[in-house]
């Protein structure tokens, strides 16, 4: 079976992918070699967080945050509600192409 990678859903400005490269070789060695629980204060797109979840399999809790609520709010859908959200997403989809192929 194909382990699927967690990546941003979203591109937000003040991302920190560029600093991933120098996140890890500022990483403690215990980190690599412990379980460990992450805690992001600042999320905005989650760089760092998927990056995390997707090269260290002992991280055993995330904690996340951020000021903007609509952001955190997306987050918190995606976890409890994730089939939901997709269902309502499609949805939207459609009726998006539906206004884009219409004439008026």
């Amino acid at each position: 079976m194909e382990r699927i990678k967690a990546k941003p859903f979203l591109k937000w400005a003040g991302g920190k992918s560029q600093l991933v490269e120098t996140i890890r070789k500022l990483l403690p060695k215990e980190v690599k070699e412990n379980r460990f629980t992450y805690i992001e204060p600042f999320v905005g797109g989650g760089a760092v967080l998927f990056w995390l979840l997707n090269n260290f399999p002992n991280v055993k809790q995330v904690v996340i945050n951020d000021i903007n609520t609509d952001l955190t709010n997306a987050y918190q859908t995606i976890k409890d509600n994730v089939d939901e959200l997709i269902l309502v997403l499609k949805e939207w989809e459609q009726q998006y192409h539906q206004i884009a192929q219409s004439e008026e």
